[in-house]
């Protein structure tokens, strides 16, 4: 008889952001806080129709619950997102990530994920001296990716066997994070999926360079992903020559070709030179009073960001290992 798993139920309430007097107040006098307490402590076990309502009220089926697997604690890093993205949020987020890897492992208990590609260089950013562009160049070399833009960068972080989720995160203030590679489960890299294209396409340069260069965190980690990003999207050695004369108008020409935001091509213009500190200022706050550093007047449409992996490996496991939905839904 499997065991009612108290964790997964706090891992449900922290999804669905309910705290437990929520779950009490809407329990029908079936709970109270100490039986609360003591579910979620392993020391009491529900009865079949307290499961029941804490599938209806939760949103989740009663198999999520006797779910046995070890959960990980919060990650400790590795996070695009602002300041203003409240803890509860946060949580809700990270909660779906660890749903998600429970049902990876489970997947992938029953097919070999390998690489169809290089596989990403992983290498302290010490050994570069601290210079996230040098290691930005060596991974584009290792990797094997032609000079000029990235054109599917999602097909080559896959290819190197990292696994790419695309998610609604609810909110605009988070773009991305990832996990290492641990318990025979692959790198993953959470991104948000309804981010403009630039902006997706950036962000998934920056969650890579944490996976390459970041096995351990540093206070200068997330300066240092974005300047990897900027390397590896839009090498120093292929742009510069088209930086000269910067202008709002440039930069969305310059948008085009390389795939990413204009607000990262003045940028790249900047940190390499060729604008001064009063010119890169003046864009911005020009950016800033047409509204363009929240939508930007033109959207990348020569671009594509394709996630095959976590389709194949549900498509494998309907069509040549006979899982149906139901079945799969369960996990």
């Amino acid at each position: 008889m499997p065991t009612f798993n108290g964790n997964m139920l706090c891992l449900a309430r922290q999804i669905r952001k309910k705290s437990q007097d929520d779950i009490i107040k809407n329990s029908g006098g079936l709970l109270t806080q100490g039986t609360l307490s003591k579910i979620e402590r392993g020391r009491i076990e529900p009865s079949e129709e307290l499961v029941e309502k804490l599938c209806k009220i939760l949103n989740f089926r009663s198999s999520f619950f006797f779910e046995t697997s070890y959960l990980r604690q919060p990650p400790v890093s590795y996070h695009r997102h602002r300041s203003k993205l409240g803890a509860k949020n946060l949580s809700s987020i990270h909660g779906t990530a660890e749903v998600i890897r429970l049902a990876l492992k489970k997947l992938l208990q029953n097919l070999d994920l390998e690489p169809t590609g290089p596989q990403l260089p992983t290498f302290d950013i010490d050994q570069f001296d601290g210079d996230a562009e040098d290691a930005a160049k060596f991974t584009r070399q290792k990797l094997r990716v032609p000079r000029g833009p990235v054109r599917n960068l999602g097909r080559i972080i896959e290819a190197c066997g990292i696994v790419v989720v695309p998610l609604g995160f609810g909110s605009e203030l988070i773009d991305g994070f990832c996990q290492h590679e641990d318990e025979n489960l692959p790198s993953i890299i959470f991104i948000r999926k309804d981010a403009p294209l630039d902006r997706l396409r950036f962000s998934l340069a920056h969650e890579m360079a944490h996976l390459s260069i970041h096995d351990v965190p540093n206070p200068e980690q997330e300066i240092q992903a974005n300047r990897f990003a900027s390397e590896f999207l839009m090498p120093a050695d292929d742009i510069r020559d088209d930086l000269r004369d910067m202008s709002l108008q440039k930069a969305m020409e310059l948008k085009l070709h390389w795939g990413v935001s204009m607000q990262s091509i003045v940028y790249r213009a900047w940190s390499l030179g060729r604008i001064t500190d009063k010119r890169f200022k003046n864009l911005f706050i020009e950016m800033s009073r047409r509204g363009w550093r929240k939508t930007e007047p033109i959207e990348i449409k020569n671009f594509s960001e394709n996630f095959s992996t976590i389709q194949n490996i549900i498509s494998a496991h309907k069509n040549e290992l006979g899982y149906s939905n139901d079945e799969l839904a369960d996990w």
